[in-house]
């Protein structure tokens, strides 16, 4: 069933509010926002259920206050006790009545306009204080009486105080509940009206509040994300005074710190690692060479000893002339070997000088070509244009020659093809030999420039060949500055070689 409108909204409601409760500034403004209004709240409860009661206990000391006012009064004096009442009244909004024992008012606050009959003692009117049936009532020090009396012509409810005065006469002060009532129904709206607007001008405070705090704490809870993912390129630009700020400029120092300590850690650690994998290397490379020579020189060694053994038994003469010669043969097989591992040895010491020159290559090559493949059966040709000039040693770079046409003859079946090649780039001249065959496999290449490395694992001897040939040829190349190597092509193997071009016959002539 299809999605409807409804329910995408709800989901996107539902997702943004799960992203805002991860918002350090939405958390601060909930928390803050709810303190207020729970405040508030508070507030409102409370005028609703104790404000009335609140009104009603001042009313009900503002009486008392009042009913020692009204005894102390020297009630002869008509002027004094009429503008004293008067003032209660226009303060308090109290009611006042002074009668004696038969209920006869002499003073009364309540209607104006009897207080000229009250001042001039006037004897033709006469009012009667009128009882009021008591709710409550309650017996204080003095002499006073506080009640809860409701009047029985209008049901009204009051609060009263009154006191027995000298000569038999009897003060009372009172108040109608339902101000008390009105007045505090006033001052809870009023309450309410001022607390919902605190409110409103709280939740815009608290949502500024929040953000400004929580958006120096998020930016440094991202750069510290990023100081663990070890990127320390990112600063915070935080331009505050406080603790805050403080904080910020340690999380920058801090930064910055640990972006040297590392740089410099890893330094130290590639370093420690690039000596690590060199003494590594060099280790194999030892115990490689070791086993490489001894092998090489294992098995020459044991025909010498055994043919020697042989002519001290005085075998016969045929036998001690075919003896003699194979010891002569593996003894110069031994001694090519040693000059080959001498040669090497000085080349990768750097102990033979280059005697830099510029001479023809092609010139080299064919030369080379006819002395190394004079009656083989292979097709050997040089496509290098004569008058090619390079600059290098010419010794060294005939020994870089020799070893890779010996390599390409030696790799090359009958009726194949050998080709040198030579291509001129930014002042770089690549000189290549090219010999038809299988190819080299890719995870060998590297091995092949390695002491005693034969494309043959099973070391079938050969007394002209021991592996030496390319790690002298990488050793020269490392000496002259300039690259060497290798690739398979469509139908053969590639060795080439770089050196500095020198220009050709004609340009050189100009």
């Amino acid at each position: 069933m299809p999605h409807t409108l409804k329910q995408y909204t709800e989901w996107g409601i539902s997702l943004k509010f799960s992203k805002l409760k991860n918002r350090l500034w939405f958390n601060i403004f909930i928390r803050l926002a709810a303190v207020f209004a729970a405040f508030v709240l508070v507030l409102c409860l409370s005028d609703v259920a104790l404000l009335i009661r609140f009104f009603s206990l001042k009313e009900k000391k503002a009486l008392k206050e009042q009913i020692y006012t009204v005894s102390r009064l020297d009630l002869d004096d008509a002027s004094a006790v009429i503008k004293t009442l008067s003032d209660i009244n226009e303060k308090y909004n109290f009611d006042i009545e002074i009668y004696n024992s038969s209920g006869r008012i002499l003073y009364t606050t309540h209607g104006s306009q009897m207080m000229d009959y009250f001042s001039l003692k006037n004897d033709k009117f006469v009012m009667a204080h009128e009882e009021m049936t008591p709710v409550k009532s309650e017996q204080l020090s003095d002499g006073i009486t506080f009640e809860t009396a409701v009047r029985r012509f209008d049901e009204q409810e009051f609060l009263l105080c009154t006191k027995q005065l000298d000569n038999g006469l009897t003060a009372e002060v009172r108040i109608q509940k339902q101000l008390i009532s009105n007045s505090a129904a006033v001052a809870n709206e009023f309450i309410a009206i001022v607390s919902g607007i605190c409110f409103l001008f709280s939740i815009a405070w608290v949502l500024l509040f929040s953000k400004q705090v929580s958006k120096p704490i998020s930016d440094m809870n991202e750069i510290t994300k990023d100081m663990a993912q070890l990127n320390f390129k990112r600063k915070l630009k935080i331009n505050r005074k406080d603790e805050i700020g403080q904080l910020a400029v340690s999380v920058n120092e801090l930064s910055a710190s640990l972006d040297t300590a590392l740089t410099n850690l890893k330094a130290t650690n590639e370093k420690l690692l690039n000596d690590i994998e060199l003494e590594r290397q060099l280790d194999v490379m030892r115990r490689g060479f070791v086993a490489n020579v001894s092998h090489e020189l294992k098995t020459p060694i044991a025909i010498i000893s055994g043919y020697a053994e042989g002519l001290k038994l005085n075998i016969n003469a045929e036998s001690r002339e075919e003896y003699c010669n194979t010891i002569i043969d593996e003894s110069r097989r031994m001694n090519k070997l040693v000059l080959s591992i001498l040669e090497l040895s000085r080349y990768e010491s750097g102990q033979i000088p280059l005697n830099i020159e510029s001479f023809d290559v092609s010139e080299l090559c064919t030369d080379m070509i006819n002395r190394i493949f004079s009656g083989k059966k292979i097709t050997a040709v040089n496509t290098i244009p004569n008058g090619t000039f390079i600059s290098a040693d010419p010794l060294q770079t005939e020994q870089v020659l020799k070893a890779y046409l010996e390599n390409a003859a030696a790799h090359t079946k009958s009726g194949g093809l050998v080709k040198t090649e030579c291509e001129v780039k930014n002042g770089t001249a690549r000189i290549s030999v090219f010999n038809t065959g299988s190819h080299i496999d890719d995870k060998i290449m590297p091995q092949i420039w390695q002491s005693f490395y034969r494309g043959d694992t099973s070391h079938k001897r050969d007394s002209s060949r021991f592996g030496l040939g390319l790690s002298i040829v990488s050793a020269i190349m490392k000496l002259h500055g300039h690259k060497c190597g290798v690739y398979n092509t469509e139908d053969g193997v590639c060795f080439w070689f770089e050196a500095d071009f020198s220009g050709k016959s004609e340009e050189r002539r100009q």
